[in-house]
């Protein structure tokens, strides 16, 4: 909101008017279903979402509309026909299905009496990784703020719907068999309640508006959190006064100028009951101020050749300006609060500051900047007999198993694998295959599955989704001259910079091997290369091959606590006695620490006196002996071996 708009409604001081609003906020849509089941029989598995009316009153649907996050009132929106909901009553919409084919999808559970509305639209899809409902009156006009609105989550997996949290009404649970009236669909096992809401959740302010100070031109914000069922409808006053346009959870005052200084609070209305936040005042800082500081930049740990971004914002009046240095030397043209390097080095290493000043002072902040060598990302397991032997598989399934093979993160910083390349024993950059993906990204101590042709949801229906890590990413590739020989072969791994066949991540070799079981990773030896064993470091068998069986392996499970950790940069303490400086830090089990010196002249870091091994966790302490001239003093670091 600007200063202008804010003044403009302060004048006008229009009074909400609720006619209607009450019976509108009565209506809650209680269950999504927002990932089509490839379980069971496709045919009859859509996209779904259920609406039920907590009010005493009959209400009338007819011409209602709803979209989903995106399409708003002009893009593609279901208008509803005749349709009335009784008091406490909920309806289920579905997707290009009838109602005849979700009956027989959740079978004899659902009631016989539940109205099933089916609708096709092109531009609705309720989208997997997160998406929202969206309906509004039949008077509403485009730009109408929306009678019921919903977001979710991304699904994560297939077979379950998000339901309402009974503690906040909000759309964030998920619906397991602990849920009361949830029970299993017929046709392929999915969990859900169709028809059956659970029951409204008085509407309570859990975080109310708190008082703020802001400078001068400052933005000012105001939040609540609110629990309840239906979700209620907001209004927030100035002094009181309702201000016109203001409807949503927060509200923001940008420019703020002492004329806004005041009271601000929320009424919120969910039909069933009218509730008034308790007064948050906003206050005004005297002109001139000093900086302060708003957000300081974090310490960072990056990989050669990366991208480290520093950010700091102060707020002071007048606004301050800023001055990044390194190791205590400025950087020419480094005055914004953002400070980024691009294709960074080790002589990028070292203490960052950044400084804010005014008229009034200066404050500054420092932190360090680690930049790590290449990525230690591992092949981990590798499938290459694309037999089975279960006869049955393919008519059972409705496809063939296909090669796969996963890596694991050993670096302790996200990845980006955009542009990596793979292949298999030709070990040739030239015909290795490229991962296009802009936005996979490897974090610490994740794995990432490859699978040749196969989809994600083919790959969770052979491996059995439950016994996957939630959020495994699995990625479907495809391409001639890379074939997995169950007689033997290789694989080699390049990052998007390689240039050289012998530049790679990783390889391994593996030989013949058994159809239908896995090489794997030790994590005890971290060696790869033996036959997966069942029960052991997470191998389990696939459920969709037939008991007794071998189709072995752990996609995505490597034994907990066996990854390696990584070193930690560490904290250091320096203090000072009459004769010594002594350095201390907090050291691991296992490793090992070098204290070195920066010279100042050179800009190398040279070795100070003999490293230290740390048995046991706990202390570890350098003792620098003090000399007449200043070489004891300087830039200190410690290398983690």
């Amino acid at each position: 909101m600007t200063a202008q708009m804010l003044i403009r409604s302060i004048l006008t001081s229009a009074a909400v008017t609720l006619t209607g609003m009450e019976l509108r906020a009565q209506l809650a849509i209680t269950e999504v279903h927002s990932s089509q089941s490839t379980n069971g029989t496709p045919a009859l598995h859509a996209d779904w979402f259920e609406l039920t009316h907590y009010g005493t009153t009959p209400i009338d649907l007819r011409g209602w509309r709803f979209n989903d996050s995106n399409g708003g009132l002009t893009n593609g929106v279901v208008t509803l026909g005749a349709l009335t909901l009784s008091p406490g009553e909920s309806v289920v919409f579905v997707q290009d299905i009838d109602a005849a084919a979700f009956r027989s999808w959740w079978g004899p559970a659902l009631s016989p009496s539940l109205q099933i509305i089916s609708y096709t639209a092109a531009s609705i899809g309720l989208s997997s990784t997160g998406d929202g409902i969206r309906l509004w009156d039949a008077a509403a006009a485009s730009g109408t703020s929306p009678a019921v609105s919903v977001d979710f989550a991304a699904t994560g997996t297939n077979f379950s719907s998000f339901t309402s949290n009974p503690k906040t009404g909000l759309l964030t649970a998920r619906t397991t068999v602990e849920v009361p009236g949830a029970f299993s669909a017929t046709d392929n096992g999915d969990w859900g309640s169709p028809g059956i809401a659970g029951p409204s959740i008085p509407l309570t302010i859990t975080t109310p508006p708190a008082n703020t100070t802001v400078n001068p031109g400052d933005p000012a914000t105001f939040t609540l959190e609110v629990a309840g069922l239906p979700r209620p409808r907001y209004q927030w006053r100035f002094n009181g006064t309702p201000i016109p346009g203001e409807t949503g959870p927060s509200l923001t005052v940008s420019n703020a100028q002492p004329q806004f200084s005041g009271l601000y609070s929320v009424q919120l209305d969910n039909g069933l009951a009218t509730l008034t936040s308790t007064d948050a005042r906003l206050q005004i800082a005297a002109a001139p101020s000093a900086p302060r500081w708003v957000q300081t930049p974090l310490e960072l740990t990056v990989l050669i050749g990366g991208v480290a971004t520093f950010s700091a914002t102060a707020s002071g009046v007048p606004e301050p300006t800023y001055q990044w240095s390194l190791n205590g030397k400025p950087i020419s043209g480094a005055t914004t609060g953002t400070l980024t390097l691009n294709s960074v080095t080790t002589a990028q290493s070292g203490q960052y500051s950044v400084s804010a000043s005014n008229a009034s002072g200066t404050i500054s902040h420092s932190v360090l900047l680690n930049v790590l060598g290449r990525p230690d990302i591992r092949i981990t397991e590798v499938s290459s007999a694309r037999t089975t032997l279960d006869p049955a598989f393919i008519d059972r399934v409705g496809f063939a198993p296909e090669d796969w093979w996963e890596i694991t993160s050993f670096s302790p910083v996200p990845i980006s694998l955009s542009g990596w390349r793979f292949d298999d024993n030709s070990a040739s950059l030239g015909s290795a295959l490229t991962i296009a993906d802009t936005n996979l990204v490897i974090l610490p101590s994740e794995s990432i599955v490859f699978v040749e042709r196969l989809t994600p949801d083919q790959f969770r229906t052979w491996w059995g989704t439950n016994n996957l890590p939630t959020g495994l990413k699995i990625v479907t590739y495809t391409g001639s001259g890379i074939g997995l020989s169950s007689g033997g072969d290789a694989l080699r791994l390049w990052n998007a910079t390689a240039t050289a066949n012998a530049d790679t991540i990783d390889g391994v070799d593996f030989p013949a091997g058994d159809p239908g079981i896995s090489f794997n990773f030790n994590p005890d030896t971290k060696e790869f290369g033996k036959l997966s064993v069942l029960d052991l470091n997470g191998v389990f068998q696939a459920p969709a091959t037939l008991e007794g069986v071998k189709e072995w392996g752990s996609p995505g499970r490597i034994k907990t606590g066996a990854i390696i950790t990584p070193a930690q940069p560490p904290s250091l303490t320096i203090t000072q006695t009459e004769a010594a400086l002594k350095v201390t830090l907090s050291g691991d089990s296992g490793r090992t620490y070098r204290l070195q010196r920066r010279n100042e002249t050179s800009g190398s870091w040279i070795n100070e006196g003999e490293p230290q091994a740390a048995t046991v966790a706990g202390p570890v302490t350098f003792s620098i002996l003090l000399e007449s001239n200043s070489a004891s003093f300087g830039l200190f670091r410690v290398e983690v071996q």
